[in-house]
């Protein structure tokens, strides 16, 4: 009889043992399901614009997927820092406001060139002579076959003084890449 015991208990150890790796089998199962789910359901939700009208009204504005903006988004965005870059007046605060916004659009290499014409005395003749230079972007051309993107402008230039007018043709290049979106760079 004892014989029979063990064996009925040996039985129901095993199904015991069974029946938890079935239910953590599960868990992990559903676990995993429930994670992949919310990621999705946060990726959708990452797709949508909500709209307050003065603070009262919340509202589901109609978005487009990312890819379908990005063209007109980075000619905005190339446009943006050519004018704040190459736009001064002359006050040093002015011209120091607008380079740091430009800056904040673009990557080192853009300050680079700020100190290469700030050492040479640029900003200081602006200044001195009391020169307005207006930047006027004609276009802006993105090549989005290949990443990074490539983007030339093409822009007329005035500058300013007291005795002339001084048009010029200003022609750049530049690379964009992705970068995460924020308050200074939209």
């Amino acid at each position: 009889m004892e014989f029979k015991s063990l064996r009925n208990i040996e039985s129901s150890f095993r199904q015991i043992r069974l029946f938890g790796i079935v239910f953590l089998s599960l868990c992990a199962v559903v676990t995993v399901w429930s994670v992949w789910n919310s990621y999705r359901f946060a990726e959708k939700q990452r797709e949508k614009i909500y709209v307050l009208d003065n603070g009262k009204s919340l509202m589901l504005a109609l978005s487009q997927d990312l890819s379908q903006n990005r063209p007109a988004e980075a000619r905005e965005h190339v446009r943006r820092f050519h004018e704040m870059f190459f736009t001064l007046s002359p006050e040093k605060s002015a011209i120091e406001h607008n380079v740091k916004r430009a800056l904040l659009l673009a990557d080192k290499s853009v300050y680079h060139y700020y100190s290469d014409f700030a050492e040479k005395g640029y900003y200081n003749r602006i200044i001195a002579g009391n020169i307005n230079q207006v930047l006027k972007v004609d276009s802006v051309v993105c090549d989005f076959n290949a990443y990074p993107y490539r983007a030339v402008t093409y822009a007329t230039q005035k500058i300013i003084r007291q005795s002339n007018v001084t048009e010029r043709s200003l022609v750049t290049t530049c690379r964009l890449l992705n970068a995460s979106r924020s308050d200074d760079n939209p």
